[in-house]
């Protein structure tokens, strides 16, 4: 997005080893520079010695904990604006407002999810950034002023003569040619109305009691430019102690002010959109809940999510992606205000609060709801304004929109719980497809609860070795010999048994938690070819699933290379498998990636080819060495038509271009024949094999990995 940091120093504080590894390894792979303490004691001692952009810290530490930390560090000169963001396993909201009173910027609850970390930390960054700017601007300010000369004044109690410097003149810009020309009625005359009482009060007060005064206060000057100025007086007295004048001084403090301004701004506005921020939000939101039980009403929190976003962003760059969110801010904003929901019957009141919480997620608070189907009524019409076309450097774009809605009080009575549910509903919609709504119901709330168990449980999988690999193998159709094998995961279930990676693969996609699966997988794969080459069995060729997260990291060739090393096998025996998907995401970094893979001695194999939409430019630019027809057309092969067409004009792609070609869910014989037939001799499928565990795949490589191809024996 524009104007978030890409880079950033950070320092991580946890006593937990494995959240301390597995956030630096999200944040790294962001492009973050990361460093890392234990405990709140090494912290604060690394924070004297270091200078840091953003701190991550957990709240239960040994020692001191988080909260002590961070009161320590806004003590500190250096750590008075820096981002703080608490890691807390503590949801309740006195731990929240614990955090917010030490001094915490933001807060994540545990277990933590990895891609939301990232956006939180970039946008902590960004409005760190923007701070600093105003501050700096703010003192450099505060420094010409003190150099400058103040406008004066003078007025003599004796004939009520008032006198001005130009000075003065110039701040009020009033034409005031003669010192006699001014008055101190006139001058008053000049104060915003709001603050006039309270400038009289204190110049009568000076004039009774002879005590000094200092006040700010509002003017319009002559051009209709609105002004705030300092004015600091004090009584002259004669020998005998009566009051002849009073000598006062004004300065014009309008840009302080702008920028005090703008700082307190910052604090609870989103930086990009200028919506209310989660913090303000959520202040705001419980000011209205307060209102709903006084007045036992009905409000509604819309949670709204743009459906594909990341990939628009991707394809069209964060600055085309940064316009489309502010103009969906407008949009969004003149929508809950606009006369559509005041011409609904009864007409409805929402809060001026459409609040950006997270990169493409706003949410939307709508009040004096009757029923709930009024808030699904608003829901629709938010919906269809999102759909209208936008248009953005030269793009135009029609994006959707998936709706959670939570309503109080019948779904919950706090803000915290309220906008949990709404989220909720949220996933719950997206779930079933694009520009979708939902209500929030209990058996969300249970889902989401099984969801984070799995998660949880998931994270202890990798870490103690709960996965396992099946092997499926390749088979060369014209000798019947093994000519290779995809490794695929397992997840040996503890009490669930082997769970296979339906049950597992999104949830690690959603979560980050899919990059250290890939990591486990890659490491896993390289010591099984050792330990077979070291038992005197054939030499093959492993194929493994390298998902997108994993590839876009900018280390992904050293992390494959330092797996082979370790293992001490060659690069030359493991096939990397992408998804077409990448084809159309940054190409160039794309290409360059996969050639350092490919001159570090790995093959490259394009799966499920053809279910995608890259273009064939494409594919003549990309550095690959295998296609891989899709199941979906294999399935109908030998009924002719398209899919035959399709995977014979994969298999003379593949031809054309140099590239091996492999078959992909091959179950009958006359499938196997007619892919013979027509140059694609490499098959896998249940014909042959189904995924095969370590000890069974062992004994297929010991008997010399032969298959019985008897044309005779009926299809299993």
């Amino acid at each position: 997005m524009r104007n978030i940091p890409a880079h950033g120093r950070l320092l991580i504080v946890d006593d937990d080893l494995m959240v301390r590894m597995l956030a630096s390894e999200s944040l790294r792979h962001a492009g973050f520079e990361v460093s890392e303490a234990d405990c709140g004691e090494q912290a604060l001692e690394m924070f004297e010695e270091q200078d840091f952009d953003l701190l991550l810290l957990d709240v239960m530490m040994p020692g001191i904990d988080g909260y002590t930390v961070c009161q320590r560090l806004r003590q500190h000169e250096r750590g008075k604006w820096l981002p703080i963001v608490m890691l807390t396993g503590l949801n309740d909201s006195d731990s929240i407002e614990q955090a917010y009173l030490s001094g915490a910027t933001d807060f994540i609850t545990k277990p933590i999810n990895w891609l939301l970390l990232t956006q939180r930390v970039r946008y902590g960054l960004r409005a760190s950034h923007a701070i600093a700017e105003v501050t700096r601007s703010q003192q450099s300010l505060a420094h010409a002023q003190r150099l400058a000369r103040m406008g004066s004044w003078e007025w003599w109690s004796g004939d009520a003569r008032f006198a001005c410097s130009d000075e003065l003149r110039q701040i009020f810009g009033g034409d005031w040619k003669l010192a006699g020309a001014a008055t101190l009625e006139l001058f008053l005359s000049v104060v915003r109305e709001s603050d006039r009482a309270a400038v009289n009060a204190a110049r009568q007060a000076l004039l009774i009691d002879g005590q000094p005064y200092q006040i700010t206060y509002g003017f319009c000057r002559p051009d209709g430019v609105l002004r705030e100025v300092l004015e600091q007086a004090e009584a002259v007295r004669d020998g005998s102690g009566r009051i002849v004048k009073i000598e006062g001084f004004t300065q014009d403090i309008s840009e302080r002010v702008e920028a005090q301004q703008r700082i307190e701004h910052l604090a609870l506005h989103d930086g990009l959109t200028g919506l209310a921020n989660r913090q303000f939000f959520a202040q705001l939101v419980e000011v209205e809940l307060e209102r709903a039980r006084r007045e036992k009403s009905l409000c509604a929190i819309l949670h709204l999510d743009i459906d594909h976003f990341k990939s628009v962003n991707d394809a069209l760059g964060d600055a085309v992606g940064d316009q489309l969110l502010c103009a969906l801010a407008k949009r969004l904003s003149v929508s809950v205000r606009g006369a559509d929901l005041l011409a609904l019957n009864p007409p409805m009141r929402t809060a001026e609060t459409v609040s950006r919480i997270d990169g493409d997620a706003f949410t939307v608070l709508v009040l004096e709801v009757r029923t709930p189907d009024q808030a699904a009524i608003i829901a629709e019409r938010l919906q269809q304004a999102i759909a209208r076309p936008l248009s953005a450097d030269d793009h135009e774009v029609v994006l959707t929109a998936s709706v959670g809605i939570a309503v109080f009080p019948r779904d919950a009575d706090s803000v915290e719980t309220l906008s949990r549910h709404a989220e909720q509903a949220l996933y719950a919609a997206k779930a079933a497809g694009p520009s979708t709504c939902r209500f929030f119901d209990e058996e969300m709330n249970a889902a989401a609860s099984r969801k984070l168990h799995l998660e949880n449980e998931l994270r202890h999988a990798i870490a103690e070795d709960e996965l396992r690999l099946h092997f499926q193998p390749k088979v060369d159709a014209a000798s019947g010999q093994l000519a290779g094998a995809e490794a695929l995961v397992r997840w040996q279930h503890p009490q669930r048994g082997l769970l296979g990676p339906g049950h597992f693969i999104p949830l690690a996609e959603e979560s980050g938690l899919i990059v250290a699966l890939g990591d486990w997988v890659l490491a896993t794969a390289a010591r099984h070819l050792r330990k077979w080459a070291d038992a005197g069995l054939e030499a093959l060729r492993l194929s493994i699933n390298l998902a997108s997260p994993s590839f876009l990291q900018e280390n992904i060739t050293q992390k494959c290379c330092d797996a082979m090393r370790c293992a001490g096998v060659s690069p030359q025996q493991l096939i990397l498998e992408l998804t077409e998907s990448l084809l159309v995401v940054d190409a160039e970094n794309t290409i360059a990636r996969l050639n350092d893979l490919r001159a570090s001695g790995f093959a490259l194999s394009l799966d499920d080819f053809g279910t995608g939409f890259s273009s064939l430019s494409y594919l003549k630019r990309f550095p690959l060495d295998e296609l891989k027809i899709d199941r979906s057309f294999v399935a109908d092969l030998t009924k002719g038509g398209k899919d035959a067409a399709i995977a014979l004009s994969i298999i003379e792609l593949g031809r054309q271009f140099g590239m091996h070609v492999v078959a992909e869910g091959v179950e009958t014989r006359a499938q196997a024949s007619f892919l013979l037939a027509h140059g694609c001799p490499i098959q896998q499928g249940y014909l042959y094999s189904q995924p095969l565990p370590l000890d069974r795949f062992e004994a297929l490589l010991r008997n010399g990995g032969r298959f019985d191809l008897d044309p005779s024996a009926p299809t299993p």
